[in-house]
């Protein structure tokens, strides 16, 4: 197993706030006087973010004043959709592709409302970055931007069929629309927190398509417990259990010294619903049990896992025992923990840089494209 491991990555987990947290309170200061739907919105601006980019951001959504959104036939909506296109875009080269899902408590709207599409094309601009075609689909199960709105995990789920839709339906129309290589060794997924657990499974399944992923603080071993059934526990090779239960009001998170947990229902019933077949649901999509439902094999696939060392949702040891699980298939995963992180948004705008320059050295670089008779 490659993995880089610090050892303060098993330190003691004081809480912090979440993503929810420092967004809530962005959106108090910065959003009082507008309606809810609205306040995400107000703090992203396709105009300012592609004056401050090389390359662009093409918009396929209904967030600037006209509905550009694309109909999905799987899931009975129009759908948003971002495209970035690197400096220099040019149909004559055939260039990678990076499919690009967020975090949950937001939609597509933190691709242009954060600097982490800058940081990439900042990269490119310096070579440190191959240019590349990224995608970022709406992962919110509405479809509209509203504050803590439900996450899909992009997963078919009880309330519709989202990986279908980005597998069926998103990948063709930038296999189409764009020029974007198409050998899987140029094909990368990469996931933030609920997208990285999408991402994960997306890649997993799929991997004849995609040649890498990439998670941020994912949750990549949802079924994660210890012989003491408890589910944040430090990862421990000795103590590690599968848990073979689901129960909705089971902790999964803590915040503020405690005093907000956060239960397994808040996340699980939007997504696999509720009743005796919850369980069973989850085991067919988590990413851990993918590792040998699908007979994932060594080399089949290039994994990233970047944590923070002190995850509120213990997101920290479900990737080292998703990597623990993997090494005994052979399969490699690279971990980068981020030792005194948390899941927060100081963590994700700090180490994007390390997972980009990861994915960098993983993806196949943009070719000329030989035209007939030229």
């Amino acid at each position: 197993m490659q993995a880089t491991l610090n050892a303060a990555c098993s330190a003691v987990r004081p809480s912090w706030p979440t993503v929810v947290g420092w967004l809530g309170a962005l959106v108090v200061v910065m959003g009082l006087a507008q309606p809810v739907q609205a306040q995400v919105k107000s703090l992203a601006s396709l105009k300012v973010i592609n004056g401050q980019l090389a390359g662009r951001v093409v918009d396929y959504t209904h967030n600037h004043g006209q509905d550009r959104r694309i109909f999905s036939p799987i899931l009975g909506m129009p759908r948003d959709l971002y495209v970035y296109l690197p400096p220099g875009y040019s149909p004559d080269k055939a260039y990678p592709l990076i499919v690009y899902l967020h975090l949950a408590n937001i939609d597509e709207h933190i691709f242009i409302g954060s600097n982490y599409i800058l940081q990439l094309d900042r990269m490119i601009q310096r070579g440190e970055f191959p240019p590349v075609v990224v995608a970022c689909p709406d992962g919110a199960i509405s479809g509209e931007n509203r504050v803590r709105e439900a996450h899909s995990f992009y997963v078919n789920g009880c309330q519709g069929r989202f990986q279908d839709h980005l597998v069926q339906e998103i990948l063709p129309f930038l296999m189409r629309c764009y020029s974007i290589r198409p050998e899987r060794g140029a094909h990368a997924v990469f996931g933030l927190s609920a997208g990285g657990f999408g991402a994960l499974g997306l890649a997993i399944k799929d991997r004849a398509f995609f040649g890498a992923v990439v998670t941020m603080a994912g949750p990549a071993n949802m079924r994660y417990t210890t012989c003491n059934q408890d589910n944040l526990a430090d990862f421990d090779p000795a103590t590690y259990r599968w848990n073979d239960r689901y129960d909705p009001k089971q902790v999964v998170g803590r915040f503020y010294c405690d005093l907000k947990p956060v239960y397994a229902e808040k996340y699980v019933t939007p997504v696999f619903g509720t009743g005796p077949g919850v369980h069973e649901s989850i085991r067919r999509e988590n990413p851990a049990d993918l590792i040998f439902t699908t007979d994932l094999q060594p080399g089949q696939l290039d994994i990233y896992m970047n944590y923070p060392g002190d995850d509120n949702y213990n997101f920290d040891a479900q990737a080292q025992s998703f990597a623990w699980l993997a090494a005994q298939k052979g399969v490699a995963v690279t971990l980068e923990c981020a030792p005194h992180g948390h899941h927060n948004l100081p963590y994700f705008r700090a180490n994007h840089a390390s997972a980009y320059r990861w994915l960098g050295r993983h993806l196949l670089p943009p070719v000329s494209i030989a035209r007939a008779g030229g």
